[in-house]
């Protein structure tokens, strides 16, 4: 949803309530007693709940199929997880465009980070397609950049395909490849490897 639709989007959601606050108004008018305010008050109460409900449905859920089975590589990709829903919400509430871009920021700090922990695990435990796995981390980060880079000339229109690339790409590379290298890893010693973020 493009940031045109979704300021429509607001501003009926906007008129629809302020409509249903006057029209609660007005029906207080057949009496305290009448069940029609009453039914009105409980349609503003619920409508914000839905809203919500609805735009939860557009953000990942971190699911038990998505572990790996080792604690170190699942919480990285929580945070990864946490890190595109948090841009989900930025976009969905037209938060300033510095904040999203530091968001974007972060999370591609984040990735090239979790990446080279990765790569650092495959090759102390020597899998054998490490190169293939680096190669795909290599387009990803390749990606998200060009990604940012879109995002800065035309912040209106990209956002929505980085998400739409994100979400997918994230979800499919910790079901399928993620799973590839697990059988390989039995030295998980990160010690002579500090990064920082």
């Amino acid at each position: 949803m493009n940031t045109l639709t979704k300021g429509i989007s607001m501003f009926l959601l906007s008129v629809l309530i302020m409509a249903l606050l006057i029209t609660t108004a007005l029906a207080f008018m057949l009496g305290f007693t009448h069940p029609l305010p009453w039914v009105l008050i409980a349609i503003l109460i619920i409508i914000p709940y839905l809203h919500e409900k609805m735009l939860n449905r557009q953000r990942i859920k971190w699911q038990d199929d998505m572990s790996i089975g080792l604690q170190l590589i699942d919480e990285d990709h929580k945070i990864l997880i946490n890190l595109i829903n948090e841009l989900q919400t930025a976009t969905q509430y037209k938060v300033d465009n510095t904040k999203i871009d530091a968001i974007m920021q972060r999370l591609i700090s984040y990735t090239k980070y979790h990446f080279d922990r990765e790569e650092f695990l495959m090759r102390n435990n020597n899998y054998p397609d490490y190169r293939n796995h680096k190669k795909l981390h290599e387009q990803m980060i390749e990606k998200m950049a060009a990604c940012m880079d879109k995002y800065k000339n035309d912040p209106e229109h990209t956002i929505d395909d980085t998400l739409n690339f994100l979400k997918p790409w994230l979800i499919n590379h910790i079901k399928g490849n993620d799973r590839e290298y697990i059988p390989y890893l039995k030295n998980m010693d990160l010690s002579g490897h500090e990064h920082k973020i």
